[in-house]
């Protein structure tokens, strides 16, 4: 969704001679309520007369949605010439449908609403433009999701939290690594975004690569232990495509048992690190009991379909308690 307030709309009215006569205040609000699983969205405009000054005759306002280039309807109609009185709150809600070529489905529709807004005072002859501005979004059909389509904001980054508390010692390592070294990936305000990769053939090559069979001797002593790795396989970070051929040329960290049961997150909550990594390493590669690792990529699995994440949109990632 996106929302866009503007409480300091001003209308001026003036005599032939230019002095003023009077003055109005407007406040607007519009927000957009988008679906990541359908190409129709709803929107709900609102204007309010806020405050008055002097003497204006009666004020009409108009208002229209314009939606290019492959939107149904083209253009809404809020409000034509419609009367406002002083704290009178005008809203309406509407629907937009885009229909983005489907065979084949290879375009992702980067829609236009453009805004125009004309406040008018009777008998009298307008010296300035109506009020115009816009927002942006994006569309696509089965593109950056298999068999769903739907419609992002896709000039906002959003943000993928991990839980300690879900997973364990696998987001302590994703902590460490954005803290300890230097690329700090997904790590807002020290490093930069992460970039989802979509092509699964290129991700599985890139997992391989850092965990493959032959790269990677388990350790016994943890519990199901499996080979970890940040950034992700399925991002264009991953150390497999920043010159990594083998996951012994990562930093190296094991997951450290500290307690005892069958909550893994308790039992094995933090890592140790394993050797003295120089801080330049372009990837980590954790002992991490297996559960973890696993529903910790499904957690980035479900942000990607939540988020609606593109090839190489970005994003940021946090990890919490």
């Amino acid at each position: 969704m996106q929302c866009q307030i503007d409480p300091n709309v001003k209308f001026t009215y003036r005599d032939d001679k230019g002095k003023v006569l009077g003055t109005a205040l407007f406040a607007t609000a519009q927000q957009m309520d988008l679906s990541t699983t359908s190409l129709q969205w709803s929107e709900t405009d609102q204007i309010v007369l806020t405050q008055t000054t002097g003497q204006l005759p009666p004020l009409t306002i108009s208002w229209t949605a314009t939606c290019t280039p492959t939107c149904n309807p083209g253009t809404t109609t809020m409000w034509n010439n419609q009367p406002v009185t002083l704290g009178n709150r005008l809203e309406k809600t509407y629907k937009i449908t885009d229909k983005p070529p489907t065979t084949p489905a290879t375009k992702y529709d980067y829609l236009d609403m453009t805004y125009t807004l004309d406040i008018r005072a009777a008998n009298s002859i307008p010296i300035t433009p109506p009020i115009t501005w816009d927002s942006e979004l994006r569309c696509d059909a089965n593109l950056s999701i298999t068999n769903t389509s739907g419609c992002v904001v896709h000039w906002f980054t959003p943000t993928l939290f991990i839980y300690r508390a879900a997973y364990g010692s696998s987001a302590d390592m994703i902590d460490w690594a954005q803290k300890n070294l230097s690329d700090h990936w997904g790590l807002k305000g020290k490093g930069q975004p992460l970039h989802r990769l979509q092509k699964k053939s290129q991700a599985d090559s890139n997992r391989q690569a850092i965990c493959g069979a032959t790269k990677f001797t388990k350790d016994p002593t943890i519990t199901d232990d499996s080979c970890d790795e940040f950034p992700f396989a399925g991002t264009y970070e991953s150390g497999a495509l920043n010159g990594v051929d083998h996951g012994k040329d990562c930093a190296q960290v094991t997951a450290v048992k500290k307690g005892s049961g069958t909550d893994l997150p308790t039992v094995w909550p933090t890592v140790a690190v394993i050797g003295t990594p120089s801080g330049n390493e372009k990837c980590v590669r954790g002992h991490i009991p297996g559960p973890l690792n696993s529903d910790l990529g499904g957690a980035y699995g479900n942000f990607v379909i939540s988020a609606r994440l593109a090839d190489d949109d970005a994003f940021w990632l946090r990890v919490a308690s």
